[in-house]
């Protein structure tokens, strides 16, 4: 290893473990974020431009749109109505009413591409879930997001229809055609797991979860730790009906984004500026429901994640991976390998990095073995749709984490099981369907 690979690794240990005894030592989330991102700044490892640049990234601004327009859109009595729809259709059963916010959350990850704008349009719905139920959000947040992640691009429609042109351009860019991964073999190998995790989110995930938040919650209408809403006076007739239809079209072109020629933070901050300009919210409610801890959060991952890109740490593991795997022709082996390791490295590394990192170490390690990218590949897929352990793995855990109240150790605490379920499922089905040998 060289010098800035342990230079990296320093940095890393950290931020691990300022996010974890934040609370221990009398600080906050935010303040060893600050701290990471300085520290990356003084490494060298990336220029301190590319880390200014951080600060821009389209997530950020992303999440400070969503979060804007779905404090609109609470203000709203829609997400008091639709709470009351499924209240009555499960006929006021916890676990059912969950079923059917978890089943929501999988149609709308699918449709919108991106796991955080959907968790977005998720919040105020499951705030009013909360309120009318006497539920803390500490119960509910975490499963929600859960299904978020790790759903995209596993249903027969939305992002799973365009995932095997990606896999296959990978493929013949890298010189390995033998095989062709075909549109519906992602549903194939993903959608049973899909399926089975939005059931554990639903019934045993909230069983997991702290039973009040660790720390404040400061997203999606809370204001203390017992899960209170703070009831704002309705909206008048007209901006009531603006605040659905900004909402609405914010949604509908999230999920239209690629067809429009449009990026997601786009249309997330025109609503933003929309539901603020049209008063639905004011000025200063809009600012203040703008979460800049969790966008500090999500800054010191992106920096670090970026000097672990840098320094070629991640690539070091990658390639030591490869060649352990030596000869073998256990496809369940092959399979293990290639989801516990990028599982791991995305719980520090954004999770699309830790994808684009591993593809062309998959492709290269399947030619050399002489057996079938395709389900690894997807168990790639799935290892980095595992991403909720930390607040680095991907952007949706902050918002979610402020959301929720949870800490580090909360993260741990209901994360390990979904993590054996996925490891399990993952490497059983999807070798199972696609085997390494034909």
């Amino acid at each position: 290893m060289t010098t800035q690979m342990f230079l990296c690794l320093g940095i890393f240990l950290f931020m691990m473990l300022g996010f974890l005894f934040a609370k221990k030592l009398h600080t906050t989330l935010a303040v060893v974020s600050i701290c990471t991102i300085v520290l990356v700044t003084f490494s060298g490892i990336i220029p301190a431009s590319v880390v200014l640049s951080k600060f821009a990234n389209h997530n950020i601004l992303l999440i400070a749109g969503m979060v804007v327009v779905s404090a609109g859109f609470s203000r709203t009595q829609a997400v008091n109505k639709l709470s009351s729809l499924v209240f009555k259709i499960s006929k006021g059963s916890f676990g059912m009413q969950m079923l059917g916010y978890c089943v929501l959350a999988f149609l709308l990850t699918n449709l919108i591409p991106s796991p955080m704008a959907t968790f977005g349009v998720m919040v105020p719905v499951i705030a009013a879930f909360c309120k009318r139920n006497g539920i803390s959000p500490s119960k509910v947040m975490q499963p929600i997001a859960l299904v978020c992640i790790c759903s995209i691009g596993t249903a027969p429609f939305g992002s799973g229809m365009y995932t095997y042109a990606t896999a296959n351009s990978v493929m013949e860019s890298y010189g390995y055609a033998d095989y062709v991964m075909k549109i519906l073999d992602p549903v194939k190998g993903q959608l049973i797991i899909s399926a089975v995790l939005v059931v554990y989110a639903a019934f045993i995930a909230p069983k997991l979860a702290p039973n009040q938040p660790s720390v404040p919650v400061t997203l999606g209408g809370f204001t203390n730790k017992a899960g209170a809403v703070d009831d704002a006076p309705p909206l008048d007739p007209v901006r009531e009906v603006l605040g659905y239809g900004i909402f609405l079209l914010t949604t509908v072109g999230l999920i239209f984004a690629d067809t429009l020629g449009l990026q997601s933070w786009q249309i997330a901050v025109t609503g933003a500026a929309l539901i603020t300009a049209v008063g639905v919210l004011k000025t200063q409610e809009a600012i203040d429901a703008i979460p800049v801890p969790t966008m500090l959060m999500l800054v010191a991952a992106y920096a670090a994640g970026g000097a672990m890109e840098a320094c070629g740490l991640g690539d070091m593991i990658g390639s030591l991976l490869a060649s352990a795997l030596g000869n073998t022709r256990n496809g369940y082996i092959i399979g293990f390998a290639f989801f516990i390791v990028p599982f791991l490295l995305t719980q520090f590394m954004q999770n699309f990095s830790v994808d684009n990192l591993f593809q062309p170490i998959i492709i290269m390690a399947s030619k050399a073995l002489g057996c079938n990218p395709v389900g690894l590949l997807l168990i790639l897929g799935s290892a980095c749709n595992s991403a909720f352990m930390t607040p680095m793995s991907t952007g949706t855990i902050p918002p979610m984490m402020e959301a929720g109240g949870y800490s580090q150790k909360d993260l741990f605490k209901m994360g390990w099981l979904p993590s054996i379920l996925m490891c399990v499922l993952s490497v059983f089905v999807i070798m199972t369907v696609f085997p390494a040998f034909p």
